[in-house]
């Protein structure tokens, strides 16, 4: 495969490069990666960044770029104690006064 050109791009192809770093190494969604660059002072929509990152991208789609999230679950605390009596697991709760 030859050389991507960054040619006709607004924008030069280090921060396209970068841009697209920062999607793939990390866990980001593109407005993330578009927020990140908003602060450093660069208008750039998250369509804009997809069509970059599909053009630019990982030439395999096949290749996983990103781990996956890990579900986010909202727990109690467990408040008490297990206690094995006669092989079974027995719950003492503990209230906090």
């Amino acid at each position: 495969m030859g050389r991507l050109s960054f040619k006709r791009h607004r924008f030069p192809p280090e921060i396209i490069s970068h841009a697209i770093w920062l999607y793939a190494r990390f866990a980001l969604s593109f407005g993330d990666v578009e927020e990140m660059l908003a602060e450093r002072g660069l208008d750039i929509s998250y369509e804009t960044f997809l069509r970059w990152f599909l053009k630019f991208g990982s030439p395999d789609p096949t290749v996983v770029l990103k781990p996956p999230r890990s579900p986010k679950i909202a727990r109690w605390p467990q408040v008490g104690i297990f206690h094995k009596i006669s092989n079974f697991a027995h719950f003492c709760p503990c209230f906090p006064t």
